[in-house]
This record gives C-alpha cells, sequence and structure tokens, in this order.
C-alpha cells in the first residue's frame, strides 16, 4: 500500500521531528523506527502497533497528556495538539492496514475528543 505507506512515514518523521523539539525521552526511538521504515516497513508497523504506543499509563499515547517540561504555555498546547493529530494519522493508517492494539482505537477516540474541545 504505496499511498498508507508515504502518509505512515511521513506522520512518523514530524512526530521524531515533535518529540526532538520538547526533549522527549522516546524521540531517538521514534527517528530509528524512521530510518528502519525503508528497508522493512512491516516490521515498523508491528511495532508502531506494540503496548508501549497504545496500551495506558507509560505508553507513548499516554505521553500526550504529559506535564509541560518548562515551554511557554501557547507553545506546549500547540505541540500537545500536535503529538495527538500525529497520533490520530500513525493510528488510523495502523487500523487500516489491520493492526490489532485494541488501545488505538480508545486513544483515537480521546484524542479527536480532546483536539476538538481543545482540551
Amino acid at each position: 500500500m504505496p499511498g498508507t505507506d508515504d502518509a505512515l512515514l511521513r506522520a512518523l518523521t514530524h512526530l521524531a521531528d515533535l518529540l526532538a523539539r520538547i526533549g522527549h525521552p522516546r524521540a531517538a526511538e521514534v527517528a530509528d523506527q524512521v530510518v528502519l521504515f525503508a528497508e522493512a516497513p512491516d516490521r515498523v508497523r508491528h511495532r508502531l502497533d506494540a503496548n508501549d504506543w497504545w496500551a495506558g499509563a507509560g505508553s507513548l499515547a499516554a505521553e500526550t497528556m504529559a506535564d509541560n517540561p518548562g515551554l511557554p504555555e501557547t507553545v506546549w498546547r500547540h505541540e500537545v495538539r500536535e503529538f495527538r493529530e500525529l497520533m490520530i494519522e500513525i493510528g488510523e493508517s495502523l487500523q487500516a492496514e489491520g493492526a490489532a492494539n485494541p488501545g488505538i482505537s480508545s486513544w483515537l477516540l480521546a484524542f479527536n475528543n480532546w483536539n476538538a474541545s481543545e482540551v
């Protein structure tokens, strides 16, 4: 699925950039997945479907609720909103490809609702 691959890679690349900008501890891990995608897209998709991305506290999805690390509040709100939007893009892409992680649908619902209500 070339179009889906392009969209997933684009979102993953933007997520790696965002995480690096905010000094997130998983920035390098996500950047590694961007590099690996060219060689092994199925392996990356499998990795992105893992619990540490989508399953509750401690997951990357849950990190969208992290405390502001000291950025100006308007900047932090923008970064969190973008973080959620990128996770939505990644989650929707994974679901379209048959991802099995049960946490994805709950997070997508929450992210869409929070962004719509500007939480």
